[in-house]
């Protein structure tokens, strides 16, 4: 079996396919597609949030979706970089645009001025549209494979993070109608913290370029999730 470490050099990265996008026919149409579904939420949710006037919020995620769909938005370069800063300096620049072009008093907050500074909100609504999007991963992946639970036993400890492995094990049972001991229980839950950061990775390599070891991990750390992968690739039953 391989680690997670192993993991983070074999799976291939969908970047070429995002930044296809820009181009014509219908396999780009189909990645743009995919795009549009996969970031629209977590994008509309971080405009509402900067720009407070939401019929000015909607005009600015109309045009964005508008001119990507279009291919007038400058291509992001799939030699380097992360699809999330791409986004984020678009966002910000289309956004300062339509308060200066309706020559509004009050500028958006100072953290969009530079577009170079880390923003904590658009990091913070990308990381949970990451999250969710694993989580749904895990969820598939349980509902396709014959009697997996892995997505059913990380959510019962998730939920009770200071409980005892018997107390969960009991938990469990109850839900698969059959005896789980402790033991089973931890085994399972390493097993589904393990799968839980294969597909983490997976779905990090596809918005990242170079995908090696260092730079998903990196991007792991810089979307504040260090933590939950150290935990659940170490051996720890907490």
């Amino acid at each position: 079996m391989h680690t997670p470490e192993e993991r983070l050099t074999e799976i291939p990265t969908n970047w070429t396919t995002i930044t296809s996008a820009h181009g014509a026919g219908p396999r780009s149409q189909q990645a743009m597609g995919e795009l549009v579904g996969r970031y629209h939420d977590a994008l509309t949710r971080y405009i509402h949030l900067k720009v407070r006037d939401r019929h000015l919020a909607d005009e600015v995620l109309q045009e964005f979706w508008t001119k990507l769909l279009t291919g007038k938005l400058a291509g992001a370069d799939k030699s380097k970089g992360r699809f999330r800063d791409y986004l984020r300096t678009v966002l910000h620049r289309l956004i300062i645009d339509h308060f200066r072009a309706r020559k509004l008093q009050a500028l958006p907050p100072g953290d969009l001025l530079d577009a170079s500074v880390p923003d904590e909100d658009f990091d913070r609504v990308w990381r949970e549209a990451v999250l969710s999007r694993v989580w749904s991963r895990l969820e598939t992946y349980q509902a396709t494979t014959p009697k997996n639970r892995y997505a059913t036993v990380l959510q019962l400890r998730r939920d009770n993070p200071k409980a005892p492995i018997e107390e969960i094990a009991e938990k469990l049972a109850a839900v698969v109608g059959a005896p789980i001991t402790p033991e089973a229980f931890r085994k399972n839950l390493q097993r589904a913290r393990a799968k839980f950061i294969e597909l983490l990775v997976v779905e990090l390599k596809e918005t990242i370029h170079p995908t090696d070891s260092a730079d998903v991990e990196a991007e792991i750390n810089d979307l504040g999730l260090g933590r939950l992968y150290r935990r659940y690739t170490s051996n720890a039953d907490r």
